[in-house]
């Protein structure tokens, strides 16, 4: 109850913007002739605030001569987060309910699921994820649902650290041992060292012979943090916003034993988006550990560990690969996959120690590099292996991903990089170029071109090899006569770095053959830090 109370404010917070279709308030039962007199209401969306933070508020409604005990209010097509009722009468009021209503959906939510455990470490697969789209009315207003996923292999994504008072030391603790800060610890000494022993209770510490009585200290909690060396970051959010069912691999970093994810929903009191189900395809691991590093098949333990080499040019490399079976059931392996890009090709594959080259292997090109089969991998005939394989790279920075093939299905396992021979000393599974600068390169399949349609260098292949460029350029490929007159345009279009093919077949831009002689064949791009050209000579005889 209020006396008095003219400009008495009541704030609502719905924690979420919702439709607000009817507002209802009143006194107790037994006061109904305590009721506000005159009011306004107000409403805000929860999107726009002031200088210092607070909503802004809109009228929804002004009534200066009310005079019925239970107020009802209602509107149309509002929505709002944050409600104000502002009494603007001097007579004493009672105000005992407040009841906001509305039907439609709840433009904003999220989700954030438990921390899911598969029991043991697992390998990751596809994620098939379906969606529907809900509309009341019309579906004329835009509805999103995001989703993220991350992997673990602990039971806690957050990394907990304690401070010691004196000295402003961290280290990192348990929850339990976070929540039980701030403490007191006793530790005790060693008596001949002096060097300080184990925590001990404060029993065992009071019945110490002085010479063991070690320092107290006293810890406080320090800051939260996400535990990165345990927990991958959250993936890029799939993103829908119509009725769909999606099937995509799951780029998780594994074997890992946890798993979640989160939602959020995007959309209006008359349009949401609805995620019917949520299925990650996971297999148990192949092998307790895989290690690759890789090296120059010439050099496999360069200078400072760094794997560098030159961009544009076809080179030889060998990732030596080291698995361990910690475990008797695990089903092992009978196959690898290495991509990058550009992708790798196959030369061989080794196994044992020494190593010998396996003659019955099964290679299979695919889009991104290549697989290769072999007898099976299990605990029993466990053996270093050593991968070499051809590159040529076009960027900077090249990863390679390497992964352990088991039967059917499965999932592929993981290989990541660590010291797995004493013959290769990179560590890395990681390449990089000895320069960073963009450069052009003209490769032809033939010097002289001899139209003559006898199936015999009837054309020239120009291969066009950019590396180096971050995004796309401009991309010319032109035949010039030797006075400089352009006679074809083979390409001209934006490319990334890559290797890109066209062929000239001896004709002009009209179709006619040219005139037996020298041409100019001109590969250029245009980047933001200086035009890239390459030329060369090309003979047509008839």
């Amino acid at each position: 109850t209020a006396r008095n109370q003219a400009g008495a404010t009541f704030f609502w917070d719905l924690g979420a913007p919702f439709p607000i279709e009817r507002v209802r308030f009143a006194p107790a039962p037994g006061e109904l002739d305590w009721f506000i007199k005159a009011f306004e209401l107000r409403v805000s969306d929860g999107e726009q605030f002031d200088e210092v933070r607070r909503p802004v508020y809109r009228l929804l409604s002004r009534v200066e001569g009310n005079k019925d005990p239970v107020v009802e209010l209602s509107f149309d097509g509002v929505q709002g987060r944050f409600l104000q009722l502002k009494v603007l009468s001097r007579n004493p009021f009672n105000l005992a309910e407040f009841a906001v209503y509305g039907e439609g959906f709840v433009p904003v939510s999220s989700y954030v699921s438990q921390l899911h455990s598969f029991g043991r470490p697992v390998n990751f697969g596809r994620l098939m994820v379906r969606a529907e789209r809900l509309n009341r009315g019309a579906a004329g207003d835009t509805a999103i649902v995001r989703l993220q996923l991350r992997s673990g292999m602990d039971d806690t994504p957050l990394a907990y650290f304690r401070r010691e008072r004196d000295t402003g030391v961290r280290e990192e603790v348990s929850l339990s041992e976070y929540n039980n800060l701030p403490r007191r610890a006793l530790y005790r000494r060693d008596p001949t060292t002096g060097a300080v022993l184990g925590e001990v209770t404060r029993t065992e510490y009071l019945s110490l012979p002085l010479a063991e009585v070690g320092p107290a200290r006293d810890f406080v909690q320090a800051d939260i943090r996400e535990d990165v060396e345990n927990w991958s970051s959250w993936t890029p959010p799939l993103q829908l916003d119509s009725s769909a069912t999606v099937v995509m691999p799951l780029d998780l970093p594994s074997p890992r034993e946890f798993l979640q994810f989160r939602v959020f929903f995007n959309g209006h009191a008359a349009s949401t988006m609805r995620l019917d189900s949520l299925v990650v395809e996971f297999s148990p691991e192949l092998v307790s550990t895989a290690v690759g590093e890789v090296a120059l098949a010439s050099d496999p333990n360069p200078v400072g560990g760094v794997l560098a080499v030159p961009s544009g040019v076809d080179t030889s490399f060998v990732c030596d690969i080291l698995t361990q079976f910690d475990e008797d059931d695990l089903a092992g392996f009978r196959g690898l996959k290495l991509t990058a890009f550009p992708p790798p090709v196959f030369e061989r594959l080794q196994m044992g120690d020494p190593l010998v080259e396996v003659s019955d292997v099964e290679v299979e090109p695919i889009a991104e590099g290549f697989h290769v089969f072999f007898p099976p991998v299990t605990r029993q005939n466990n053996q270093p292996m050593r991968l070499t394989f051809s590159l040529r790279l076009l960027e900077y920075h090249t990863p390679l991903n390497a992964f352990l093939l088991g039967d059917g299905n499965v999932p592929p396992h993981p290989i990541v990089a660590g010291n797995a021979s004493a013959e290769v000393g990179t560590g890395s599974i990681h390449i990089f170029a000895t320069s960073a600068t963009p450069s052009v390169e003209a490769l032809f399949s033939t010097s002289v071109l001899t139209p003559n349609g006898d199936g015999v260098n009837d054309e020239v292949e120009v291969a066009a090899v950019l590396t180096q460029f971050a995004d796309e350029v401009p991309l010319a490929i032109e035949i010039f006569d030797l006075s400089g007159h352009r006679v074809r345009e083979l390409i001209a279009a934006p490319r990334a770095a890559g290797v890109y093919r066209e062929t000239w077949d001896g004709r002009n831009g009209t179709g006619a053959r040219v005139a037996p002689g020298l041409y100019l064949c001109r590969i250029g791009v245009r980047s933001d830090i200086a035009p890239t050209t390459a030329t060369q000579l090309i003979g047509v005889a008839y």
